[in-house]
């Protein structure tokens, strides 16, 4: 069933914009670091988790991760899609909260979470609303086996991606570089910031 056009919309504009709104967010985290503490240790943990779910989502799915219009020429049903729609929200999502967790404490985490979950939530209903469009009843049959974010799914029985394991895996490094390196960069500035504050 297809969300009311008003919220296919804004997942619209939110999808343009996906890369630039969190930048605000997470330099306020940034900015006003709590001391170091189990928080912000909990929190710098979910960032490479985040990142490393990022990364087996592109050996499976390649540099379409990246573009700024939405597009699909074929429905991705391996790896991490077996088991979520959506991998790269949900990593995005484990990265957002980690950097709130880290910064602003439990509260920060909380609200952080709240947020991506509210600003994917929009995305992944304009996304779906395109693939049911794009891809018709392949598609529907992947909405029925596999959950939106995460949870039992149906077996999708499917057969690897084609491409040799090193070739996929390079590109995949290659196309999320910018998640990696701001990744890494955010880990080193909470954590300083931590510091600092103590």
């Amino acid at each position: 069933m297809s969300a009311p056009r008003p919220v296919i919309r804004l997942g619209g504009w939110l999808f343009r914009h996906r890369g630039l709104l969190p930048v605000p967010w997470m330099m306020a985290a940034v900015w006003f670091c709590q001391p170091i503490g189990l928080t912000t240790v909990l929190g710098v943990g979910l960032i490479p988790l985040g990142m490393f779910i990022r990364l087996w989502a592109s050996v499976h799915m390649g540099t379409g991760a990246r573009v700024v219009e939405v597009g699909a020429e074929k429905l991705i049903y391996t790896g991490p899609y077996e088991l979520s729609r959506n991998p790269l929200y949900l990593a995005n999502m484990f990265i957002y909260t980690g950097v709130g967790l880290a910064g602003l404490g439990p509260v920060g985490g909380g609200v952080f979470f709240m947020v991506s979950a509210l600003h994917y939530g929009f995305i992944v209903r304009f996304e779906e609303d395109f693939l049911q469009m794009r891809l018709g009843e392949i598609y529907r049959g992947y909405l029925n086996r596999v959950p939106r974010w995460f949870g039992e799914s149906a077996p999708v029985h499917a057969a690897a991606p084609k491409g040799i394991m090193e070739t996929r895996l390079t590109n995949a490094f290659r196309s999320e570089r910018t998640t990696l390196m701001l990744g890494t960069l955010m880990i080193v500035a909470l954590m300083m910031r931590a510091f600092l504050a103590g």
